[in-house]
């Protein structure tokens, strides 16, 4: 028997916190953007019998009406193919905000009035219409646009196409648009507690023995435990060599191919022995250094090392030799010039923009800068953009600009999530020139208060890359914003307070990594907490499926549940670092990519194999580019609830 949602334990939990949400708004006279479970995509494709996507073609000022060509036909029969959409003065408004070439969304026709025309414009504008008379189906009156405030409030407020993409995707039964948060983690571990706040976090497998271990740093000294048993932390500072070692940003990586990894604690080399860790002189020393990571720069495959100092942004190549010196590549690549940065303190965040295998850079300086490679060399360039990404600090000094590349606005595209301790920047690529979409993803436009270390990954294993934001700041919350699909997202915090049961969440932290540390599939949360802390947050995803299994059959739930986990582990002795991740269906739909090495907040690090989750099981080929142009790609056959996959550089199928 199916259990309506709203009547499950959760669902009267999200429907009162909804209520409460929105008389708290509306006696305090505040709207931010608030999702209204009862009304959505999903809702308006049940409710009527066409739903339709078209572009205006042609405006007519004089007599204001707008020539229509129906694109798409997503649900039902629509014999017109154009469609003359005639305003009124009620709605000339609406009219005058039309241009040539946008695209519009529209539902016509229920049940009870078959004449009915709702349709979308965009920036959260819904609008009713009329048809002239049932015979004339391509003409439609615009009789009245729909305020904000409306019964419309909370259903969708995004972009245009992302709407229309959800329409295609719901006719084949595949669409994803979740109003409720379906996420959950832990209560926190706390694996120990420093002198000082904690300012950098990682992840990574010290000891090779397959499982995540913990580094965190501080002014107070490095602190590192070994995952022994399952969940059974160690602190094993000493034995690795890492006593009194102090450091703020740490990253790991194999530098020269002997399969252990290497720590880089700021700026500084230590390679592993068959005792520990050992300091070594290859790194030169780095004046006015902030952060520093593992980064490939140069196309070699080896890791090098980014940093971000008071005067610039400078690189050091690894010459993948043991025992061999990194070099100056600073002016090589651009980056001693002004234009690029240099003279001014910066923070750097690292990721490929345009897609083409090479590592570019957001410095947060001034303005804030997107540097790109240029064709020719591989110099670094700034690219153009109109956007003011001005990274104001807080009142206490502290710098912003912990910026993350991903696939957040888009699953087959790299996007940027710039923090601004007054909201977010969502920057994407719109036909080479960069927009920023943040006005239409709901919640992600809400203001926020000294977030500024970012993470994207995905939190909930649904497919979607979700953000995290760190505020770095004492009193001052983290923010979570759950990936809602088609650029959409909400905080599961404003309606679920026990999506993060613990104190590291609302105590602010400085270090955020993620990886799957219990190897169930998926992602985990290491925080590094401005009260000293280390802790764990542990992904409750799979306890909720369990949870979930008998308490609904609601359909994203239902869609979530059957999700495939996948834990992909790239192999190799160089080019892993900064290597591409790519999963694509059948049909060629990308639905998942990822670059390794890609999330350095703050100079923290998210090592050890991807946890991808897959809605739709099936045929799918993974491809893995490595960071020396190696391309390897594979057949596989997603169908099991969790599944591990080793990729090798011996497996190339294609160059």
């Amino acid at each position: 028997m199916r259990i309506p949602f709203e009547h499950t334990a959760i669902g009267r939990r999200l429907a009162a916190a909804v209520l409460g949400l929105g008389l708290l708004l509306a006696t305090a006279g505040r709207a931010p953007a608030v999702i209204n479970p009862s009304l959505q995509p999903c809702h308006l494709v049940e409710r009527y019998q066409v739903a339709l996507v078209a572009t205006v073609t042609a405006i007519d000022e004089k007599n204001t009406t707008v020539a229509l060509a129906v694109s798409r036909v997503t649900k039902g029969a629509f014999a017109a193919t154009a469609v003359t959409l005639a305003a009124t003065p009620e709605t000339a408004e609406g009219f005058f905000s039309l241009s040539k070439g946008q695209s519009l969304v529209a539902f016509v026709g229920t049940s009870r009035h078959p004449d009915e025309v709702l349709f979308y414009i965009g920036s959260g504008t819904w609008n009713r219409g009329r048809m002239a008379a049932a015979s004339r189906p391509g003409e439609w009156n615009w009789t009245a646009m729909m305020p904000s405030e409306n019964e419309m409030i909370g259903i969708f407020n995004g972009a245009i196409d992302r709407l229309a993409e959800l329409l295609a995707d719901a006719a084949e039964h595949r669409d994803f648009f979740p109003a409720y948060p379906y996420v959950k983690f832990q209560d926190d571990r706390v694996l120990g507690t420093l002198e000082q706040p904690v300012r950098g976090v990682a992840l990574a497998d010290l000891d090779g023995d397959g499982k995540l271990d913990v580094v965190a740093t501080s002014a107070a000294g490095v602190r590192v435990w070994l995952q022994r048993e399952r969940l059974q932390f160690e602190d094993a500072t000493a034995a690795m060599g890492l006593a009194g070692v102090k450091a703020s940003s740490v990253a790991a990586a194999d530098v020269d191919g002997d399969g252990r990894l290497a720590l880089l604690l700021d700026g500084v080399l230590w390679m592993r022995s068959a005792t520990g860790f050992v300091r070594c002189d290859r790194m030169p020393a780095v004046r006015g250094l902030i952060t520093a990571t593992f980064q490939e720069m140069n196309g070699d495959g080896w890791p090098d090392m980014l940093a971000a100092t008071a005067a610039a942004v400078r690189v050091y190549l690894n010459p993948g030799k043991a025992a061999a010196p990194f070099t100056d590549a600073t002016a090589s690549l651009g980056l001693d010039r002004p234009q690029c940065g240099a003279g001014q303190a910066v923070l750097v965040s690292s990721g490929d923009w345009d897609g083409d295998g090479r590592t570019d850079l957001f410095v947060a300086t001034g303005r804030g800068l997107l540097l790109v490679r240029d064709a020719n060399k591989g110099v670094f360039q700034p690219h153009p953009s109109d956007l003011d990404l001005e990274l104001k600090p807080a009142d206490d000094g502290e710098r912003t600009g912990g910026a993350a590349f991903g696939p957040v606005w888009r699953r087959d595209a790299v996007s940027l999530l710039v923090p601004r301790h007054a909201g977010f920047a969502l920057l994407t690529d719109r036909g080479g020139k960069v927009a920023d979409c943040v006005g239409f993803c709901n919640e992600t436009s809400e203001p926020s208060d000294r977030q500024l270390w970012t993470l994207a990954e995905d939190l909930n294993a649904d497919g979607e890359v979700d953000i995290y934001a760190a505020s770095g700041s004492k009193g001052s919350s983290d923010v979570f914003l759950m990936n809602r699909g088609y650029g959409s997202f909400m905080r599961p915090m404003k309606y679920d307070r026990s999506t993060f049961p613990g104190d590291g969440y609302a105590g602010g932290s400085w270090g955020v990594a993620a990886g799957d540390v219990d190897g169930d599939g998926t992602n985990d949360l290491l925080l590094g907490c401005t009260d000293g802390s280390v802790r764990l947050a542990l992904n409750g995803r799979v306890a909720l499926r369990q949870q979930a299994k008998d308490a609904s059959a609601e359909r994203y739930l239902a869609k979530l549940l059957q999700a495939c986990l996948l834990k992909v582990d790239i192999k190799g002795p160089r080019g892993v670092v900064g290597a591409t991740v790519t999963l694509a269906d059948a049909k060629g739909r990308v639905v998942a990519l990822r670059r390794l090495g890609a999330n350095t907040a703050a100079g923290s690090w998210s090592g050890g194999p991807l946890a991808l989750a897959v809605r739709e099981p099936g045929k799918h080929v993974l491809r893995v580019r490595y960071s020396d142009g190696l391309v390897v790609a594979r057949e596989v056959d997603v169908n099991k609830v969790f599944e591990k996959i080793v990729v090798g550089r011996e497996d190339t199928i294609q160059h």
